[in-house]
């Protein structure tokens, strides 16, 4: 065009052209056709700039002559007759221009062929019997005319298009040598090529494949074959996938079809979720084609369907489109270890969907519960070792990979549950010492937190057999946890008495609720006004006294516990079986508890009850010297009645001997306050401790059954000269308790135990002054007396 005389040329040839339009289009546009026949290549650009004058005109005629010419020749067009790649390439140069011009036209063109009117000739019912035929042939030899075709092909294919094309179907086949199975082949090669609304087009197939009605179709046996026909079409489509990537290499295997599908994932990805099995299997054939090229996609794929999936079919599909990679794709490994169990997809598949539901709202907490719903079935697939893609124990290392990202979410959690289908899976999962899984410490740790936070949404779970079936879980746990490993142990104790004593927890197990005043701060110009010239004195608090808060009134008692007494002993009992669970013995499988652990858990109670580090030992001093300790003592009594608990905690300890001597403190303190300020219920529980842990020998044990039948100053009298005065004399010393070698049961030798006289002779007395209440008692207790 830069030369001035060729386009002069082209300019006159477009105005005569433009003149002789108006009288004899066709022919016009069949001597173009003719000259770039002659001329092709080299004259088709001429012919396309000539025609960009007139695009809409001379694109439309064009089609036409191209099409009469097809209808005339047939099979022989598309072998020898040259005009065919002249039409394409005139259409072809107007692309650049006249794109959607080109795709009205063709449009046009398949509508008008799908026209049902009956008033016309024989030519024109031939030319409309070849038009898919002719567009097909057109679409093949090219890209962008495929292209024009396929931008939306909603628009041209749909329910009430494809039963009339289905009555055209015999008669195209004469176009392509009466053969059907080239129809098709030139059908799924078009497909695999379009670059764009690929989509549309496997939901097309799938629809038809897939459709229960037979409106629009003249026969049933015609639905029956659209139906196989789409889903042949639908088959051959992903078997030259499937051949092309394993033909060539993965990477560099350039499938258009497969390229339009990475674009239109929003689309494909729920069809992993229909209720259809088709459409399921299809959607993950297509994506373990993508997965070969990009494993995000595969492992977002597989994220969706594991935090959604509702149904045991699509986990199995879930399953298969993880593991389908590695049977695409092997390596040179043996055959549990696969590209797939080295890759670690489905590792990252549950890294990611933990990621995905970390940052969910409360409302969106069932999808949560799915995804570890979900995590343990497959679990307990794998367990039953009968599917061979689970040998390489997927699942389990996907899990234990995850455990801490899980831990997180267990811990941090309020839903209860959520935090049991964790738990569930958690316990379903092979834990230290089984298998080849030992945590490390930072794991184990988080692990017994997490825990420890399902055991308190257990506590307060209203339903009673979700929370003894959450507590059974919640004792597996720990006791896999704190046997291999002492830190673990140290921790889940701590944590748990801590929580129980000190914490909002204590409530469920009968403890004063804990209350804190609210105050509004006063402006500080106002607290000066209330003090008005009032000296201030060093060492005196001005605002608060020991019955109330100045300006506020006296102090309000914490409010009463308000639940249920049945449900508090039960929750005790439960705790206790947690805490045993917590010292577990390793070695001693017949003796589940380890006396050891026992000892610590006694330890702790005195650090957390006892408010001083001082006189903690074990002796018993003079009774003088509880003036020193007076406020210590009454401390720890005020918290033994705020929190009833601690008593169970003491019953444990004394049930595995010597634990109960480490608690001396504890004991002592009690009994000094008992003897100051008797209270019938305290006593008599502070010596049934001292008796079950046999720190009281016989007959000082008995104490306790005579208590409530004295006398103020005779119980003063028993518990001074009888309980104090032993015990001062008679060290609680863990050293007083045998344990033979390979037993786990310490107990304590009553011959060599047997309190002095002294003590025995007072409490004889006391019994012989309420003979008429204790008759019977002092003849068990003084049978050899009277010998």
């Amino acid at each position: 065009m830069s030369c001035r005389a060729t386009r002069t040329l082209i300019d006159i040839t477009a105005q005569c052209l433009q003149c002789l339009m108006h009288s004899d289009t066709e022919s016009c546009i069949k001597a173009l056709l003719d000259t770039s026949v002659l001329h092709s290549p080299h004259f088709d650009w001429v012919v396309a700039h000539v025609g960009s004058c007139f695009p809409n005109t001379v694109i439309t005629r064009v089609l036409s002559c191209g099409l009469k010419d097809f209808c005339a020749m047939g099979y022989e067009y598309n072998v020898k007759n040259p005009k065919l790649n002249s039409v394409v390439g005139i259409l072809g140069h107007l692309a650049g221009s006249h794109f959607q011009d080109i795709r009205t036209a063709l449009l046009d063109l398949f509508k008008w062929s799908l026209d049902e009117n009956v008033n016309v000739d024989e030519d024109t019912r031939q030319q409309k019997l070849a038009t898919v035929p002719f567009l097909l042939n057109l679409a093949s030899l090219s890209p962008t005319l495929l292209k024009a075709i396929t931008s939306d092909i909603s628009q041209i294919l749909n329910p009430d298009v494809i039963p009339r094309l289905a009555l055209y179907a015999s008669d195209w086949c004469k176009y392509f040598n009466n053969q059907p199975e080239a129809l098709i082949d030139l059908a799924v090669h078009l497909a695999l090529g379009c670059e764009q609304g690929a989509s549309q087009i496997i939901n097309i197939l799938l629809d038809t494949s897939l459709n229960t009605s037979n409106v629009g179709y003249h026969s049933v046996n015609a639905t029956q074959s659209v139906k196989n026909v789409c889903r042949e079409i639908l088959e051959l489509m992903l078997q030259e996938i499937n051949l092309t990537l394993r033909t060539h290499s993965v990477q560099s295997a350039n499938i258009s079809l497969l390229n339009s599908i990475k674009q239109e994932l929003l689309v494909i990805i729920p069809l992993l979720l229909n209720r259809d099995p088709l459409r399921v299997q299809t959607a993950v054939r297509l994506l373990c084609f993508i997965g070969g090229q990009s494993s995000n996609i595969l492992i977002s794929a597989a994220s969706f369907m594991l935090v959604k999936a509702q149904t045991t079919f699509h986990l199995a599909a879930l399953i298969h489109l993880i593991s389908n990679n590695s049977i695409l794709f092997p390596v040179n490994k043996p055959e549990s270890e696969t590209m797939f169990a080295n890759h670690g997809y489905f590792t990252q598949v549950v890294e990611q969907a933990l990621r995905e539901i970390h940052y969910k709202s409360v409302t969106e907490i069932q999808e949560s519960r799915k995804l570890f719903e979900n995590l343990t079935i497959l679990l307990k697939w794998e367990k039953s070792n009968k599917v061979i893609v689970f040998r390489s124990k997927i699942v389990t290392r996907a899990i234990k990979s995850n455990l801490l990202q899980i831990s997180s979410l267990l811990t941090k959690t309020d839903n209860f549950d959520l935090a049991n289908d964790i738990a569930i899976m958690l316990d379903l999962l092979s834990m230290p010492g089984k298998d080849y899984f030992v945590p490390n410490i930072e794991l184990t740790l988080k692990l017994v937190k997490a825990v420890l936070q399902y055991f308190f949404l257990c506590i307060a779970e209203e339903d009673i057999i979700k929370k003894e079936k959450g507590i059974k879980i919640v004792c597996h746990l720990l006791k896999d946890l704190t046997c291999y490993s002492q830190c673990a142990r140290v921790l889940a104790l701590r944590d748990i008495l801590v929580h129980c004593i000190n914490n909002d927890p204590a409530k469920y197990f009968g403890a004063k609720e804990k209350f804190e005043p609210q105050f509004e701060e006063m402006l500080l110009l106002h607290q000066n006004h209330r003090q008005v010239t009032s000296t201030m004195l060093a060492q005196r608090n001005s605002s608060v006294f020991h019955a109330g808060v100045i300006g506020h009134g006296p102090r309000r008692p914490p409010p009463e516990n308000n639940i249920n007494k049945e449900i508090i002993t039960l929750n005790k009992m439960l705790l206790i079986d947690v805490i045993k669970a917590c010292c577990s013995n390793q070695e001693l499988e017949q003796y589940p508890v380890n006396l050891d652990a026992l000892t610590m858990v006694s330890l702790l109670l005195v650090e957390l009850v006892s408010p001083d580090v001082m006189y903690n030992g074990l002796p018993w001093p003079d009774e003088e010297f509880t003036k020193v300790t007076v406020e210590r003592d009454l401390q720890i009594r005020r918290t033994f009645k705020d929190v009833p608990l601690l008593w169970t905690l003491l019953e444990l300890t004394a049930w595995y001997r010597p634990a109960l001597a480490y608690c001396s403190v504890l004991l002592r303190g009690i009994a000094a306050t008992v003897m100051a300020n008797w209270n019938i219920e305290e006593g008599v529980a502070l010596l049934n401790v001292m008796a079950l842990g046999q720190l009281l020998p016989p007959p000082l044990a008995s104490i306790r059954d005579i208590l409530p039948v004295l006398e103020p100053n005779q119980i003063n009298t028993v518990m001074r000269e009888c309980v104090w005065a032993y015990m001062r004399e008679n060290v609680p010393s863990p050293a007083l308790f045998t344990r033979n070698e390979g037993s786990n049961v310490a107990w304590r030798d009553t011959d060599t135990s047997i309190p002095n006289t002294r003590f025995i002779e007072i409490l004889r007395l006391i019994l012989l002054a309420n003979i008429h209440n204790l008759g019977p008692l002092y003849s068990t207790l003084f049978f050899n007396e009277h010998k």
